[in-house]
């Protein structure tokens, strides 16, 4: 009893990787999909649960971003809208029509939508920035309660850092912009291209 429990802890430490291989992640999502649990699915892709469950975290946030949930809405099209909604389709490298469909809403309300890829590294950015964030936070309070005392030098470098990210917040602002005006300009060929 106790060999085996050893035998696990000892695997895990081995394969306490900070993060999972492209083929890993792919199986773990597909056995999570599954409804398989963490600690199982972690000793069967050969990778330590809080990596799993980082996985599951990520993949959780981004199904939430995309709705595949919801309303059924109906429609009917001519053949000549079909056509340009699959013209669409291939111009913006959905998958579906409902997608299509679904950028085309939401672009002329003004929401974003990126494609997949630019979604996905932005959600990584974010991740990334928000971890940043609390780091500096927890610098700034034990700094404010004398529990640590900084260097000129650690000073300097988070005045950098303080003095950076206005710049890192209009560089996300300006692409946050471009996608608005990018989804608006396609919005408005759409409907000039009904007309």
């Amino acid at each position: 009893m106790y060999t085996n429990r050893l035998t696990a802890i000892v695997r895990r430490l081995l394969m306490a990787r900070k993060s999972l291989t492209k083929d890993q992640k792919a199986e773990a999502i597909r056995q999570l999909k599954a409804g398989g649990a963490v600690s199982t699915v972690a000793d069967a892709v050969g990778a330590a649960p809080e990596a799993i469950k980082k996985e599951k975290a990520l993949k959780l946030r981004q199904s939430e971003a995309t709705t595949t949930y919801g309303s059924v809405v109906t429609v009917r099209l001519s053949p000549e809208e079909v056509h340009q909604l699959d013209r669409l389709k291939g111009v913006l490298g959905t998958e579906s029509r409902s997608d299509v469909l679904r950028t085309l809403l939401r672009s002329s309300v003004g929401m974003l939508e990126f494609p997949p890829e630019q979604a996905t590294e932005l959600e990584a950015i974010k991740h990334e920035l928000h971890k940043i964030g609390v780091n500096i936070n927890q610098i700034a309070f034990a700094a404010n309660t004398r529990k640590i005392k900084l260097a000129k030098r650690q000073m300097h470098a988070l005045d950098d850092l303080r003095l950076t990210m206005p710049k890192v917040r209009t560089f996300l602002q300006a692409v946050v912009s471009e996608q608005r005006r990018r989804g608006v300009r396609l919005f408005k060929a759409f409907i000039e291209g009904e007309a």
